[in-house]
């Protein structure tokens, strides 16, 4: 069963009185948990993008404070916290959002999960995430970019410091 394209759902969600829009709106949130923290985020945090970031940061930080010593383990559960760290990005749709946890979730692992370039798979998870955070800056505003700019910095000085094999002039703005 191939579903109608978006514009075709958009025309027949126009043509539905409210009480039938709210009733689909239950049966979704119903359906998937995803759909529930979305529609949370549209009703309760949608006006404050940033501050739903920090509430973001504070629920992850202590699995990402407490990861396993086994590589295998600590790349498993890296993974896990990057992926809701993309959902709630996506929730946002804002690059400064997208910009701050990932900033935050880069630094996070240079402080807690022993980054080396030995271990290769730990190494290219942080570098991608470099990469990730370069090419939104150049979404970003020009007068944004200032302010987002410095933690990136302090990050790539804290990466240099602590991951040999490390260079930052390849991910300098």
């Amino acid at each position: 069963m191939k579903p109608e394209s978006l514009t075709e759902i958009k025309k027949e969600i126009k043509s539905i009185n409210p009480t039938e829009l709210v009733e689909i709106c239950f049966k979704l949130a119903k359906f998937k948990k995803e759909n529930k923290e979305f529609l949370h985020y549209l009703l309760y945090e949608s006006e404050y993008p940033l501050n739903y970031a920090e509430k973001v940061k504070s629920s992850l930080q202590p699995s990402l404070e407490s990861l396993n010593k086994s590589n295998y383990l600590k790349m498993k559960e890296l993974r896990k916290q990057l992926r809701i760290v993309t959902k709630h990005i996506r929730y946002t749709s804002s690059i400064e959002v997208e910009i701050t946890l990932l900033t935050w979730f880069a630094t996070m692992m240079v402080h807690y999960a022993d980054v080396r370039s030995s271990n290769k798979a730990l190494f290219a998870l942080f570098t991608r995430q470099l990469e990730k955070i370069h090419k939104s800056f150049a979404k970003l505003h020009e007068d944004l970019q200032l302010d987002y700019s410095e933690p990136y910095i302090a990050l790539l000085d804290q990466a240099e410091k602590f991951i040999n094999g490390f260079h930052k002039e390849r991910y300098t703005l």
